[in-house]
């Protein structure tokens, strides 16, 4: 019965055909959709770059009628009494290369006691009938102008034939009155909207480019050493026929894709914003211009163009049709490239589950002979480790055995299984059974033992992983009676397999950042080792001189030089990961005067530093040693700039206002907020520098000196922006160079540090134990404790200091432990301390960080305390003397 209610295979495998037709059909629409969308984004890539490469065009025929009239303008700066003779030759070999110009004109400032001679001047330079100062009246007429106290007259314009109507035309009554006192006020070249001239009697507008002129004045003979003085004297107009002009850069039509908007944002009428419009294809154009609007609709892309301190704003947009042209086939093909490999795996599908129909068909006539064998094996399989089993194939897969490992895999006994109320294929992890199943199917097909690792599910919904290996039995011709194998849980082991494979993926990736970690911290620890005998060293020998001796200010140098010494340690272990820079409240003042011995001996020897620091200075947020790398590379720079002779470098502190306009010229800072700033003033006596190598000198790797790298000012900007402040650089060539450190006042004052009394030398009875295994860090530690009157003992490793400790533990009010040791750390060598005598007192010397060290290693049973090396004698007392009492 269950065999006529069986489906024929041949209808399971057109379920899946028509499955496999339906998502190859959905496959081949989005395979469509995205070719489709990748040839638009094509488009619009090509679009951006033919506009960006017009829009390139458009400045640079804008910059050429530019240059020009920065040539005439040039030639009125530097010549006297240019005649009319002069303005003609010089403007036609303009003209000759700007085809478009309208006219050039010379509109000189004359003042109401000059005006008869101006008048008389521009009627005899043009040979013609007199010329008078003129303005239009209401009627639009020219008439004589009006008595003023100042004029602007065309006094001389080319071409004349067509423009003589402008002569004498008094620009302060006309409509570009207020532009021309802009550039007036300003000194820059100015560009108009779109003007009518006086002399055009049509409806052609123009745009006016304007060049306020100024010429330097010579000073009275009364004071010859009075600076020179610029006088403004009038302007330079160039005329431009705007919309000739903007043609130029309508490229030939077999190239021409893009239709080009051209609007001026600052006109005040909006029937002259539009400056000119240039159609792709002016026929089917009609000559309509489009408002903004009707321009964006679809794809388009804008760019500015600065000229004269106009806001010129240039629209692009393909033609139309353009985009549809770029269509091709490729979408389709593509799409119909996965319409044909559907109906290939549809056809494989098909196959192949007519093929399995029938597997299964072979597989149900062998289940009876494994029945026979059923006892013996499992009395053999019992003792087999994991699960052994045997199965008989069919329309549903019987099993003939299955070992009581079984229960161990699934959580129910074998008869659940050998009886058919459950299948092993329940218990398979649905993404896998498609897998086993084929993997099963082949080998049995193939008639080969095979191995299959998959998952499967408990009873309780623990998931495990197991490792199956099967084999088929045969009858002697061949067919299938049944398959046979062993499960094993190979959980744990894949378990570690992937945690191995995590952990060699993350040492790998780390392995790089490791090793320079490594580096850095291992040389920073020696470091420190060597700095701590130079400094506690020098601290003892203060100890055997008197005060006020000459090796006074030696000693002092050797402690200065060592501290800043480890501070750059301080700078290596924060690279390691194991320490870090602070940023602190900081007195820049005192920074700079401690740091006068080291650069008293990094500068030449004919360099003379004179410090003039402010007192009571408010303190900055800022790292001191990126200060002192600050100073010690302006002063260096400083030095470099007075070169083998002698001079003189003067380092001023204080608190000063810094206005806007200040601020927004400085090389760094330009964006932060006027008010008060501490600064720091590095002056030099030096060469000085030109205007085009002050405008480098921050430049990575640029460098006057013949062996210079060209980074240490560009460090020092890089630091003044990493804290918020701001760099001014002011260089007269031959009078030397100021620079300017602005930092804003911190918010905050530093919290005091803790200093030992100083009423009287403090002594102490104890006895402390050293565990350091640097020789040189052992004895100075060693002879300071003594200078206290302490008791020292001294280990060179942390078995030798547990040995010590562990014969006499209660002897001991102090140990002073080295954190990084060779064998037994510091860390490992505290752990058995701690152990032997829970309350010790422990005293870390180590040279990274303090609070992540006391945190990692505190215990709520002991006292334990921190001092960082290199450290001095001093330091040593306030951290013992705080331990001890």
């Amino acid at each position: 019965m269950a065999d006529v209610l069986r489906k024929p295979p041949f209808l399971t495998s057109r379920r899946a055909v028509v499955l496999v037709v339906v998502l190859g059909v959905l496959a081949s629409v989005l395979v469509f959709l995205e070719a489709q969308g990748d040839e638009r984004a094509e488009a619009k890539a090509e679009f951006r770059q033919l506009a960006l490469e017009r829009h390139a065009i458009t400045r640079d025929v804008l910059r050429r009628y530019e240059d020009a009239l920065a040539g005439l303008w040039t030639m009125f700066t530097q010549e006297d009494n240019i005649d009319r003779a002069e303005f003609v030759r010089a403007t036609r070999r303009v003209e000759d290369r700007n085809a478009h110009v309208r006219a050039f004109e010379w509109v000189p400032v004359v003042t109401a006691a000059n005006r008869s001679a101006a008048e008389a001047m521009i009627s005899q330079s043009h040979g013609g009938p007199p010329v008078m100062f003129t303005q239009l009246d209401a009627a639009g007429q020219l008439v004589r102008a009006s008595e003023r106290s100042e004029y602007y007259p065309v006094s001389y314009v080319q071409p004349l034939e067509g423009n003589g109507r402008a002569l004498g035309y008094d620009l302060k009554t006309g409509p570009t009155r207020s532009d021309l006192e802009t550039a007036r006020r300003t000194r820059r070249m100015l560009a108009t909207g779109l003007i009518k001239l006086v002399q055009e009697t049509g409806t052609k507008l123009s745009v006016i480019l304007i060049w306020p002129v100024y010429r330097a004045r010579t000073p009275p003979a009364s004071n010859p050493s009075a600076a020179e003085a610029e006088t403004f004297i009038g302007f330079v107009q160039g005329i431009l026929d705007l919309r000739a002009v903007l043609e130029q850069t309508r490229p030939a039509d077999a190239d021409n894709f893009l239709d080009v908007l051209y609007l001026d944002r600052l006109a005040v009428e909006p029937a002259l914003r539009v400056l000119h419009y240039l159609p792709s294809n002016p026929a089917a154009d009609g000559g309509a211009i489009p408002t903004v609007s009707e321009f964006n609709q679809g794809m388009s892309q804008a760019y500015p163009i600065a000229i004269g301190e106009r806001d010129w704003q240039v629209f692009y947009r393909p033609r139309a049709g353009w985009i549809e042209a770029k269509a091709s086939s490729g979408p389709l093909l593509r799409a119909a490239g996965v319409l044909f490999v559907t109906g290939l795996l549809g056809g494989l599908v098909y196959s192949l589950g007519r093929r399995t129909g029938k597997v299964e068909q072979l597989v149900s006539d062998r289940d009876a002979l494994l029945g026979e064998n059923r006892r013996q094996l499992e009395g053999l399989m019992h003792v087999l480790p994991g699960m052994a089993f045997r199965c008989r194939p069919g329309a549903r897969l019987q099993v003939l055995f299955a070992s009581q490992g079984v229960f161990a895999l699934t959580g129910h006994p074998p008869d659940d299984f050998q009886d058919g109320r459950l299948a092993f294929r329940d218990f398979i992890h649905p993404e896998d059974l498609a897998r086993v199943r084929a993997v099963t199917r082949a080998a049995l097909q193939e008639r080969r033992e095979f191995e299959v690792e998959y998952r499967v599910r408990s009873r309780e919904g623990f998931e495990k992983w197991v490792f199956s290996r099967t084999r088929g039995v045969y009858d002697p011709k061949g067919s299938l009676e049944f398959f046979e194998g062993l499960v094993i849980d190979t959980t744990a082991q894949k378990k570690a397999e992937t945690e191995r494979i995590t952990l060699e993926r993350k040492l790998l990736e780390g392995q790089k950042l490791e090793s320079l970690g490594l580096l850095a911290g291992g040389i920073a620890h020696d470091f420190n080792n060597l700095l701590t005998g130079v400094l506690g060293n020098a601290s003892l020998l203060r100890l055997s001189v008197p005060p006020g001796e000459a090796t006074d200010p030696l000693l002092n140098a050797i402690e200065t030089a060592s501290l800043r010494a480890a501070e750059l340690c301080r700078q290596m272990l924060a690279y390691a990961g194991k320490g870090r820079f602070v940023v602190e409240p900081t007195a820049l003042s005192a920074i700079v005067e401690g740091m006068l011995p080291l650069l008293k001996v990094s500068i030449g020897t004919g360099v003379r530093v004179h410090l003039e620091l402010g007192g009571d200075l408010p303190f900055v947020m800022a790292d001191a040693t990126q200060l002192r790398q600050i100073v010690m590379n302006l002063v260096i720079n400083a030095s470099d700039a007075i070169g083998s002779g002698s001079g003189d470098v003067f380092l001023r502190s204080g608190v000063g206002e810094q206005k806007e306009e200040g601020l927004r010229a400085s090389f760094a800072g330009g964006e932060l907020p006027a008010g008060n700033y501490v600064f720091l003033e590095v002056r030099d006596t030096g060469c000085g520098m030109k205007p085009e190598t002050l405008k480098k000198i921050f430049d990575p790797f640029f460098s006057t000196k013949f062996a210079g790298r060209g980074l240490g000012l560009a460090a020092v900007l890089g630091i003044v922006r990493s804290h918020q402040g701001a760099l001014q650089v002011e260089s007269t060539l031959g009078a030397g160079s100021t620079f300017r450190l602005l930092l804003p006042p911190a918010k905050e004052e530093p919290v005091p540090a803790y200093s030992a009394p100083t009423a009287r030398p403090w002594t102490h009875k104890a006895r402390v134990l050293i565990i350091e295994d640097d020789e040189t860090v052992r004895q100075v530690a060693a002879e300071a404790l003594k200078s206290y009157g302490l008791s020292p003992q001294m280990a060179d490793d942390g078995a030798a200091g547990l040995a010590a400790f562990r014969n006499s533990p209660g002897s001991f009010d102090l140990v002073l432990l080295d954190l990084i040791m060779p064998g037994l750390s510091g860390e490992e060598t505290l752990a058995q301390l701690r152990a032997i005598r829970a309350d010790v007192t422990v005293l870390i010397m180590s040279g990274y960080s303090e609070a992540d060290t006391l945190s990692r290693l505190a215990d709520r049973r002991s006292r334990l305390g921190f001092l960082h090396k290199p450290f001095t004698r001093d330091m040593l007392k306030v951290k013992v003397r705080a331990l001890l009492g």
